[in-house]
């Protein structure tokens, strides 16, 4: 399935001729609460929107039992079209609810049988850079446990992402999906399953997000906040994220960090894990030289010298406020070992042993910023 997508400011004006081409008799519309509001969304729907069912009545990181519950209002609301407003657990919930509603199977497991025809999905970000509207797969957490349901009819068939939603997010909001939309650009490019395709992409990300990000949190200017990075989702879209992904799940089940300020505790130490590769540690099918020189041409990007990329990225998410010292309590070893999404750590480049884990777990238990 190809996707229809709008990029930039003038990107809201085709929501009313995408809407008249569906011509539906009613929208489902699964919504932030507050945010929806705040980012101006509201004001742009009650112009051009009819009658329309709001679901909104759910926790961030969706759960097993709040698709449920969106299912039984989507299926009795006799909707023809959904549109998702709002940041990555919204626009995820969307995409579940469309999915589950026309494939029947156990949503935690990987075989669905298609039983009715797709509602269109129309999404719309209003956070910048958790990716999800370009993607075929979503987030699900069932008894603490996070899954990816993945499938090409999860992909939102209409994707609008306008800039000026994003202007109003509060700066560790920013923070937080600005550098979950790097780090994709970044895991997308050293990933086992990079493609041409997808290095083009997730370089864009990277040329996009890592000059401006810093002033989009911290001195926020119009021009900072539209490098919104939609190529970010486009690249994992193909490859999938790696081992900061792997790694962050558990911390936000257990430790409440957001998505992105959890892929950035680990970053620093799978910045230089994966910059220092030889033959014996590599999964890829590049070879080692192949390999090494995707990764200095990643290090011009970020503009880092090679042998000090732990402490250039320390000093990066230092500069979006993302604290890496770990306050209380030390992280739990065999937790996080129990939680770690495994299908997205194979995706890492270099093979990762269980001493690899207890070394990192070490380092953010100990680190200092």
């Amino acid at each position: 399935m190809r996707q229809q997508f709008f990029l930039g400011d003038s990107s809201i004006s085709e929501l009313l001729p995408v809407l008249r081409r569906y011509a539906p008799e009613r929208i489902f519309l699964v919504r932030g609460k507050k945010s929806y509001v705040t980012c101006g969304a509201a004001a742009v729907m009650n112009e051009v929107c009819g009658s329309v069912t709001e679901f909104y009545d759910f926790e961030e990181n969706p759960k097993i039992e709040d698709v449920r519950k969106g299912l039984s209002l989507l299926v009795s609301s006799n909707s023809s079209l959904i549109v998702g407003i709002g940041g990555g657990s919204v626009l995820d919930m969307s995409k579940l609810l469309r999915f589950f509603y026309s494939y029947s199977g156990e949503a935690t497991g990987c075989k669905f049988l298609k039983e009715k025809e797709l509602l269109p999905l129309i999404a719309l970000p209003t956070t910048a850079g958790t990716g999800s509207e370009a993607t075929h797969f979503s987030v699900l957490y069932k008894d603490k446990i996070k899954y990816s349901v993945e499938h090409t009819d999860i992909l939102p068939d209409v994707a609008i992402v306008y800039p000026p939603f994003t202007y109003n997010n509060p700066k560790y909001l920013t923070a937080c999906t600005g550098f979950d939309a790097l780090a994709q650009g970044i895991e997308s490019y050293w990933n086992v399953n990079a493609t041409e395709e997808s290095d083009e992409y997730a370089k864009r990300a990277i040329q996009l997000l890592w000059p401006n990000l810093p002033v989009a949190v911290n001195a926020p200017t119009k021009q900072a906040r539209d490098k919104v990075s939609y190529w970010a989702g486009r690249a994992i879209n193909i490859t999938k994220t790696t081992a900061p992904h792997a790694f962050s799940y558990p911390f936000t089940t257990y430790y409440g960090y957001p998505h992105g300020h959890a892929v950035a505790l680990t970053f620093p130490f799978f910045m230089q894990y994966n910059c220092m590769v030889r033959n014996s540690k590599l999964q890829c099918s590049l070879n080692v030289d192949a390999y090494n020189e995707k990764i200095k041409i990643l290090c011009d990007l970020l503009s880092f010298s090679f042998m000090t990329t732990y402490g250039d990225m320390v000093k990066y998410i230092m500069k979006l406020g993302l604290s890496l010292k770990k306050v209380g309590e030390p992280f739990n070893l065999e937790l996080i070992l129990s939680s770690i999404n495994m299908d997205r750590l194979s995706n890492n480049p270099r093979i990762f042993s269980p001493e690899d884990v207890v070394s990192l777990i070490h380092s953010i238990n100990s680190n200092e910023s």
